[in-house]
């Protein structure tokens, strides 16, 4: 499956979707304000996706500010509020997927037992959530792969797994997409796919940065073949020219 982050307008959303049988990726519930007034934005977004012809619907978790590795218990506590939120505004829009970012911050964080400090997090989060929701860790600023692995490898749940964000990991790590891919792909459920110039997120069309996607392509193919998609650019002919090679190069659609 394969979705549209809904970083687009609704308009250029509508347009895309009548085009391509795809899914909605919701930004809607990551921001601090639209939980705020959670049954108001709950409400409002339900409302614009009835104007969408979309197949199936993913909400991007809240991020800003937050932290499930804090050594702060009030810290964590808003953290978790925050989540939960999310996961049920999810639930209230029958969305299929959620995705929370690991929130590790290079120098905030230290590498050394941060997954000590984050794994007892989600291990308690998960204690009540069944299998209708598959749940993603997605790579931000993450310079290694090796840490996202253990923590769901240590948390053991059904329902979670490793959403790769292949842009982030082409500007924040020194490690090669191909090694990211290959290094987690039987843990990799989810994935948002996007280009830049190794520096910073630029949220480019396929192609239009640094990354190989010839190499990345058949990594996909070959490491996780069953994993979905999500395509993260602003500009709708930016998405389009991402769609195009994910249908040539990638899926089996």
């Amino acid at each position: 499956m394969i979705y549209i982050s809904h970083l687009m307008s609704d308009e250029d959303m509508c347009t895309l979707l009548e085009e391509a049988s795809l899914g909605v990726e919701s930004i809607e519930f990551s921001i601090g304000y639209c939980l705020d007034k959670w049954q108001e934005s709950l409400d409002g977004y339900r409302s614009r996706l009835e104007a969408m012809n979309y197949q199936s619907l993913s909400v991007h978790g809240p991020f800003l500010d937050l932290n499930p590795s804090s050594n702060d218990t009030l810290i964590r506590k808003v953290t978790r509020e925050r989540f939960q939120q999310a996961y049920d505004a999810a639930l209230a829009l029958k969305a299929d997927k959620i995705i929370y970012h690991t929130c590790f911050v290079p120098r905030v964080n230290f590498l050394e037992g941060w997954t000590d400090l984050i794994v007892p997090f989600w291990t308690e989060f998960l204690e009540d959530k069944d299998e209708r929701i598959q749940i993603y860790l997605e790579n931000v600023f993450d310079p290694v792969y090796e840490l996202i692995w253990e923590v769901v490898e240590r948390v053991n749940h059904p329902s979670f797994s490793i959403c790769l964000d292949l842009g982030h990991a082409n500007h924040a790590s020194k490690f090669p997409v191909t090694e990211w891919i290959e290094r987690l792909g039987p843990r990799i459920g989810h994935i948002h796919i996007h280009d830049n110039n190794g520096i910073r997120d630029e949220h480019l069309a396929v192609g239009d940065g640094t990354i190989d996607w010839d190499k990345v392509g058949s990594a996909l193919k070959h490491h996780c073949p069953h994993a979905s998609y999500t395509i993260e650019n602003i500009r709708l002919e930016d998405a389009r020219k991402t769609l195009r090679f994910l249908l040539k190069n990638v899926t089996a659609r």
